[in-house]
């Protein structure tokens, strides 16, 4: 009966560290949460016009859609969670598809890019979406808002 009593002894401080690591995971997960309606319910976000979020708008830059292609190209080889999948010409644009692999739980998100030509500039008209499950937790917002924000300071 002693070796027992000593054995669930020794087995509290794992159990106490066990549920303080699963504490700080699902606070920082949970923390992330933007739009608890949304994000619970949705595993897609496209950029558009209306967006009360500027990030989340279709921005407009001041180069050529192939300079842009670029530009993402270069930008995902820097990124450890991004991939390029493909890149093609399209009527006088470019479309460019990603992914995006999650840091937690490593979950792939797809990303397809438009990039249009619109006078001497170019459109970015863009699209995340979750492989799997009903909400995304507000993952496909912050893709598509890394990805404008490298694009507005790239210029």
């Amino acid at each position: 009966m002693q070796i027992w009593k000593n054995t669930e002894r020794s087995r509290r401080p794992l159990l106490y560290v066990s549920l303080i690591i699963t504490a700080i995971i699902m606070l920082n997960i949970f923390s992330r949460i933007e739009n608890w309606k949304r994000d619970l319910t949705t595993n897609q976000a496209s950029l558009e016009f209306t967006a009360t979020d500027e990030l989340l708008r279709p921005p407009l830059l001041s180069m050529s859609t192939a300079a842009a292609a670029d530009r993402i190209a270069t930008w995902v080889e820097t990124q450890g969670k991004w991939q390029m999948v493909s890149r093609k010409s399209v009527n006088d644009g470019v479309e460019i598809r990603l992914t995006r692999t999650t840091a937690i739980l490593r979950f792939t998100d797809d990303i397809q890019i438009m990039l249009s030509s619109e006078g001497g500039s170019t459109r970015v008209s863009a699209e995340s979406r979750s492989r799997i499950g009903k909400g995304d937790l507000g993952q496909n917002p912050r893709n598509l808002k890394e990805l404008v924000s490298h694009l507005i300071q790239a210029g």
